[in-house]
């Protein structure tokens, strides 16, 4: 079973792996003068998914850089059953950890948000 796949793309299977799931709420959402909550939710249920690897190649490493590169891309992670979101890629980070026999170690983290 892949966990997360990408533009067609399967990723590695990930370290970490978190999915929030929150409400959007319209501009009208707000607090009145006596405290009260109004609130306008136009959605719900939008996910943001956060990875990271510990341990990637620099090969392993370009999949996911350029999986994640595009604006949107479609993707299909694992929620239980597989789903599918039309999503982007917010911060993106690469760490080198550590360099054995000329081959690089690299710590991958990126979130990736629905539209």
């Amino acid at each position: 079973m892949d966990i997360l796949r990408i533009g067609g793309v399967v990723l590695p299977a990930p370290h970490e792996y978190q999915v929030t799931l929150s409400d959007l709420d319209s501009e009208g959402t707000g607090r009145t003068e006596d405290g009260v909550l109004v609130r306008e939710r136009v959605r719900g249920g939008v996910a943001k998914i956060s990875v990271r690897w510990y341990a990637l190649s620099t090969e392993e490493c370009a999949v996911v850089l350029n999986a994640t590169a595009p604006d949107s891309f479609s993707v299909e992670y694992f929620f239980g059953s597989t789903c599918t979101a039309t999503m982007y890629a917010g911060d993106r980070s690469v760490t080198l950890r550590a360099v054995r026999e000329g081959q690089a170690v690299w710590e991958v983290s990126v979130n990736l948000v629905e539209y």
